[in-house]
Order: structure tokens, then C-alpha cells, then sequence
């Protein structure tokens, strides 16, 4: 019967991956250390920025807005965490599969990594733009 290995050998195995990841050619590259960084930042800022200025309210807040109808959908007030959450977790997603792309096709690394920063920089905008209607 098979037990748990003991937990000496998994904190090793945990070392020697990040040492792996670590030393990549992934994180020697400038231009994929940049974009990531620059994504991972404009997340923490979007996150600080509404931790700051969000209040919570009693009642609905507008989550939806539309040309045609305008603001047309009430939610909670903490609706613009769910946006920068779910940016920061694509952002997160395609930091991974650029990672494990970079070998392959550093250019599809490139873009995965470009559209992280473009999902980060509109999240912003719009989890902002929501954060301010009261």
C-alpha cells in the first residue's frame, strides 16, 4: 500500500520546478518580462484603485451600460472587483500559456502576453468608470 511521500521530497520537487521556471529562457527574454510585468501591474493598480475608492453601499449600483438605453442593469456594489478579478485571472491564464508557447513560437508567446496587457488596461477602464457611479 502506497502512503503519502513524506513531505520533504515534494518541498524539493517544489524548488527544483521553480528553479526550472526561474531560469527559463522565458524570463531572460526582455520584451516577455516586460509585457508580463506591465499587465501584473496595471491589475494591481486597477485592484488598489477600487480597494481605495469603492464604498459599500446599502443599494444597487449600475453594472451595465449601453448607448442605446444607457445605464440598464443594477448589481451589487462590488461589481467592479469581479471585473479586475477576472482580468487579473486571464492575465494570469495566458502568463502560463505564453510561458509554455515561448519554446514553440516565441511570436504566439508575444501575443499572448500583448493581449494580457490589453485585457488589463480595458479592465481598468471599465472597473474605474463603474467604481465612480454611485
Amino acid at each position: 500500500m502506497n502512503g503519502i511521500p513524506p513531505l520533504k521530497n515534494f518541498r524539493r520537487t517544489l524548488e527544483v520546478r521553480f528553479e526550472d521556471v526561474r531560469t527559463s529562457r522565458f524570463f531572460r527574454d526582455r520584451l516577455s518580462v516586460t509585457l508580463l510585468s506591465a499587465g501584473l501591474i496595471v491589475n494591481g493598480i486597477t485592484l488598489v484603485s477600487l480597494v481605495m475608492r469603492l464604498k459599500p453601499v446599502d443599494g444597487q449600483v449600475p453594472v451595465r451600460f449601453s448607448s442605446l438605453t444607457l445605464f440598464d442593469a443594477l448589481g451589487p456594489w462590488y461589481y467592479p472587483f469581479f471585473i479586475a478579478v477576472l482580468a487579473l485571472g486571464i492575465s494570469v491564464a495566458n502568463s502560463v500559456f505564453a510561458y509554455h508557447s515561448f519554446g514553440r513560437s516565441r511570436l504566439a508567446s508575444f501575443f499572448l502576453l500583448a493581449g494580457s496587457c490589453v485585457v488589463a488596461i480595458f479592465s481598468f477602464i471599465i472597473a474605474n468608470a463603474f467604481g465612480v457611479v454611485r
